[in-house]
């Protein structure tokens, strides 16, 4: 997967957090290319959701949590659906 594109999209509440996250949502995007990359995935605290909220992906960042979808081709897509904090994020699904 190194060579591929990877087109990240944000829904608008996500956008609205990471406005007030900078720092957050550039973290996010370095986390998500190693692991869609295989670059040193092990260094980013990421998993597979289980349950009611299968087929979505979590990364961690500090004390918050991005949930994102992932879809493969020749242009990777990866709509982050949701952020927050780890006690709020799943309230909002």
């Amino acid at each position: 997967m190194n060579d591929k594109f990877i087109q990240i999209n944000y829904s608008s509440r996500t956008q609205k957090f990471f406005r007030k996250h900078l720092e957050i949502r550039e973290e996010f995007e370095e986390a998500v290319t190693k692991v869609l990359r295989n670059d040193h995935p092990e260094q980013v605290n990421y998993k597979k959701l289980q349950g009611e909220f299968r087929g979505y992906w979590q990364i961690a960042i500090r004390s918050y949590r991005i949930m994102y979808t992932v879809e493969n081709g020749e242009i990777i897509i990866v709509s982050v659906v949701a952020a927050g904090s780890r006690g709020d994020i799943y309230k909002h699904l």
